[in-house]
């Protein structure tokens, strides 16, 4: 997505991945969609990036979250069907071919490994991530607010991947977080286990991935960083079923998930290392493709000659292009938080000559490219991408007014694109992102009182969708704009806040002093 060069204009990191199972499923519909526009932090005196004021996060071109779950979920046309051999496959480096060769070859129990070539992971932080929202709304309201609290912890839930769910949730990630931690310590991977040899499994591999992957949701910079090194890329020879032959006995492929390997390869981005992110995700790009060629002359999709009938290579097939195009979008995104946007038009454009778009998911697409367009300043060829039909008001689904909206904030029409946003806001109104450019809007045009009124509106009609942290920075912002006497209403959100949501809310976003 883009929009004008005047603001700033970051879109919130989306996760996806899987839960606690060995079957691959989309743990991105426990997140909310709180995708970021252009007007997010446009307030600000500074036209800093939220993200990287609080730590640092990758842009989402937010019509990409439809393709993603589409692919996603395409993975396993049919679960029942799909041979795992396929859906775990890797083609490992050759020096851990040769690793894996050997283990295979040998009496069981026979081959001693030296710690090079073992993933030795462990938890980097001692104790439960604390609940920040609870002890700041303690701090500034007194304890008698710790009554309207009603959160869950790790403690509160199953003490298995269940209750991972049930807290992932309830948007308690900070305590999903801890429970994760618990789980992988026995496991012997916890706290001060990192360089300890340990056994992994399909499931212990799971929790790791759901581990990481809130952390990077919660912009975790640190610990996230120092918990995703011991992986790698995956290929130490530990990390693949042959490796454990009393258990596995000759099962071939990777017991880390594909979406795994894919966060691993994005994690450097979040830790400011874009180019790093880039250069593994093309090389994760390029063994896709191997893949798919190899399945495509007939082969197994490691290249080995293993029998495949056609119904297997069909689904396989399927299965391998859906995540080819999870790599690519992964790429778009990744130049769009570097802000190159040449390399994400080229992706984007390749990507609409994919066969099997469904008519809204190349819409989408097509809008995604327009807003790019945006950002480079080419107005004119952004409107051919953005607004290709000559339609009524009326007739105008939510994207083509939003579309309408963004090319008119591209004009300084704000008043224009104020009344775009209206219109779609009126067929949506749950859409906190429509509310939030309609209230920068306002802004815009001298507005202030309205603006205030109007994320207020929201934040009282929906408390559990409104109150999060673009939001709340913006309306914030405006509180210090519109009077001096900003903190009463800010520890009104906070008691909002301290009532609704769970513990995943950075408390900043308020700007209240500690």
């Amino acid at each position: 997505m883009a929009e004008s060069d005047e603001t700033s204009t970051k879109l919130k990191s989306e996760i996806s991945g899987e839960v606690m199972k060995e079957t691959e499923a989309d743990i991105s519909r426990y997140f909310e969609n709180a995708s970021r526009t252009i007007f997010d932090e446009i307030v600000s005196p500074k036209k800093q990036d939220f993200f990287e004021v609080q730590g640092g996060s990758v842009s989402r071109i937010p019509d990409f979250e439809l393709m993603t779950n589409r692919s996603s979920g395409n993975e396993r046309p049919d679960h029942s069907a799909m041979n795992d051999m396929h859906k775990d496959i890797w083609i490992p480096s050759e020096q851990t071919r040769k690793v894996l060769r050997s283990i295979a070859t040998s009496t069981t129990g026979s081959n001693s490994l030296d710690r090079d070539n073992l993933t030795m992971p462990g938890l980097a932080i001692q104790g439960d991530m604390p609940d920040l929202i609870k002890s700041t709304a303690i701090h500034f309201l007194g304890e008698d607010e710790n009554i309207h609290r009603n959160v869950l912890t790790a403690s509160d839930v199953t003490q298995d991947e269940r209750g991972l769910r049930n807290l992932i949730q309830a948007g308690c990630y900070k305590a999903a977080i801890n429970l994760s931690g618990r789980l992988l310590a026995v496991y012997a991977q916890g706290y001060g286990k990192i360089n300890q040899p340990s056994k992994h499994t399909p499931h212990s591999l799971q929790l790791w991935f759901t581990r990481l992957a809130l952390l990077t949701k919660l912009r975790q910079v640190d610990v996230l960083e120092n918990e995703s090194k011991p992986f790698g890329n995956l290929d130490k020879p530990d990390m693949y079923f042959t490796f454990y032959p009393e258990l596995y006995g000759t099962r071939p492929g990777s017991m880390a998930s594909f979406s795994f390997r894919l966060l691993l390869a994005e994690i450097p981005l979040y830790c400011k290392k874009p180019k790093q992110a880039l250069d593994n995700l093309f090389k994760v790009l390029a063994t896709v493709n191997q893949i798919i060629a190899n399945f495509n002359a007939g082969l197994c999709g490691d290249g080995s000659r293993i029998k495949v009938n056609a119904a297997e290579q069909r689904d396989a097939l399927r299965l391998w292009k859906g995540r080819k195009l999870r790599v690519l979008i992964s790429v778009a995104n990744c130049a769009v938080s570097t802000k190159n946007y040449v390399l994400a038009i080229d992706i984007l454009e390749k990507l609409c000559e994919f066969p099997d778009w469904t008519a809204e998911e190349l819409d989408a697409l097509k809008s995604s490219i327009g807003r790019l367009r945006l950002f480079l300043g080419d107005v004119s060829a952004a409107e051919k991408l953005l607004i290709t039909q000559k339609k009524q008001d009326s007739g105008l689904s939510v994207r083509e007014l939003m579309n309408r909206g963004l090319m008119a904030v591209a004009q300084n029409a704000f008043q224009d694109a104020y009344t775009c946003f209206k219109a779609a806001a009126t067929m949506d109104p749950s859409n906190v992102v429509l509310t939030n450019n309609m209230a920068v809007c306002l802004l815009y045009t001298g507005q202030l009182k309205a603006a205030v009124h109007l994320y207020e509106s929201a934040i009282t009609k929906n408390p559990v969708k409104s109150l999060q942290e673009p939001i709340l920075l913006n309306i914030c912002s405006a509180y210090e704009l519109h009077t001096i006497h900003c903190e009463q209403p800010k520890l009104h959100l906070l008691s909002q806040l301290n009532r609704y949501k769970g513990d995943a809310v950075d408390i900043q976003c308020l700007k209240l002093a500690m």
